[in-house]
């Protein structure tokens, strides 16, 4: 009996997490696994070329996922916070064959403008453990995985971009440099004037 109880909570214990989302990583630290992977207009895109600019973030999905969906204005808001920072948002369609091609109608549809790579296959997924869908992988410029999570709920994204802002604790070198420049033109500008 007393085996069976275990079994039980364990059981339960198990379809909490995965109802809820759960927050976790590949271990502390891991390096997240390398991967090569087509966009949309059929173009390869390398995860280390990507990190030489700056974490990404890996969110996998797909079209018949409402809750990855749903996301998606969350996920469009950190992406537009910090891009100029040099953070890559990859949206990783899971879609089979079938459905692949209704990938890029449902991005324009929602106006995301972060890259879409697709993975029919699910050979990328399986390197990352994706068990279910969404599953959002934060990794940091060095390779290594910063924060995960499987599942959706709205507070998901709020520790998403918590996350990222702790990747760049000195604000955002590249937009206060792109700032700084504006300033300057516009001061020389007023200046001629």
């Amino acid at each position: 009996m007393t085996g069976r109880r275990l079994s039980g909570l364990a059981l339960v214990c198990a379809a909490v997490l995965v109802l809820t989302g759960t927050t976790s990583s590949f271990g502390a630290d891991a390096k997240a696994p390398e991967f090569t992977a087509k966009n949309l207009s059929g173009e390869d895109v390398t995860l280390s070329e990507l990190l030489k600019d700056g974490p990404v973030i890996v969110d996998f999905w797909a079209t018949w996922c409402k809750p990855c969906i749903k996301g998606f204005p969350d996920l469009q808001k950190i992406f537009d916070k910090y891009k100029d920072c040099g953070l890559t948002v990859l949206a990783v369609s899971i879609d089979g064959p079938r459905s692949t091609s209704k990938v890029g109608a449902l991005i324009a549809s929602k106006g995301n403008t972060f890259e879409v790579l697709l993975d029919p296959s699910q050979a990328v997924a399986r390197k990352f453990h994706v068990t279910s869908v969404p599953r959002t992988v934060l990794i940091r410029q060095d390779g290594t995985v910063a924060w995960a999570v499987t599942g959706y709920r709205p507070s998901n994204h709020v520790e998403l971009e918590n996350a990222v802002e702790e990747l760049f604790p000195d604000g955002c070198p590249k937009a206060d440099a792109e700032e700084g420049a504006d300033a300057e033109t516009g001061s020389e500008e007023e200046a001629v004037d």
